[in-house]
């Protein structure tokens, strides 16, 4: 996760939904952000929060309690409100085939993964798309997004999650709806070239792809209707 502690923004960076150039677009936004773990851009929102929960109340905030905070000064109790109940979280999700075909593919052709010892990663160098297909969504070598996102968690009510389709407009909305001002130009990295055959891979899911409908559940049946695709920002709800 990367986490602007002045903007108390945080994004959550789901594989294969743009996420290398919507790091690279939040920190210009906000130049302070910082990824939590830096060897793992892809930590989930529950272990990310768990990591920024105090050890102990803030030495300034002596005998304080957050609700005295509130009545005393609402700009020192959002200064002092403890990030992991305060931020608000923004991520981007797909179509689950297609980011699972994205996926794939990228190891596939990443030099960086060829000597993984990671048997899930190694099924893209040395197994079919149909062994990778089966142990992310049957093995659950892959979080889905409602376990990535922490649907229905302490801070889903504070999530805002992106259209990948429709990203630009998507992130204008963000912006608008956050005090941000005009949204940066998005930059374009590890984006794949020339077109997909997607057909080629459903013919070579078969059956599976019952599995991951019913892996990615939560996306097909609420997660699609909760997406900001352009000016009208939708919340996750509580």
């Amino acid at each position: 996760m990367l986490v602007s502690r002045n903007h108390r923004i945080a994004f959550a960076h789901y594989p294969k939904t743009a996420g290398t150039s919507l790091q690279r677009w939040f920190i210009d936004t906000c130049p302070d952000a910082k990824l939590l773990v830096p060897e793992n851009p892809h930590l989930q929102v529950k272990p990310s929060l768990k990591m920024l929960r105090p050890h102990s109340l803030n030495r300034e905030l002596g005998r304080l309690t957050h609700q005295s905070l509130k009545l005393w000064s609402p700009t020192l109790a959002d200064r002092y409100s403890p990030l992991h109940t305060s931020l608000r979280i923004v991520g981007v999700i797909r179509d689950p085939f297609e980011m699972l075909v994205s996926l794939f593919e990228f190891w596939k052709r990443e030099p960086a993964v060829a000597d993984s010892t990671d048997p899930f990663i190694g099924c893209t160098q040395h197994h079919t798309f149909r062994d990778f297909l089966a142990a992310a969504v049957i093995g659950g070598r892959l979080p889905n997004y409602q376990q990535f996102f922490d649907v229905g968690g302490p801070l889903w009510h504070n999530t805002t999650l992106l259209d990948f389709e429709s990203l630009r407009p998507a992130l204008q909305a963000f912006c608008d709806d956050n005090g941000l001002g005009h949204a940066r130009p998005l930059p374009t990295l590890n984006r794949s070239t020339g077109s997909r055959d997607i057909e080629r891979y459903v013919d070579e899911a078969g059956p599976l792809m019952a599995d991951v409908r019913r892996y990615f559940r939560w996306y097909y049946e609420e997660g699609i209707h909760l997406m900001i695709r352009g000016r009208q920002p939708l919340r996750a709800a509580a």
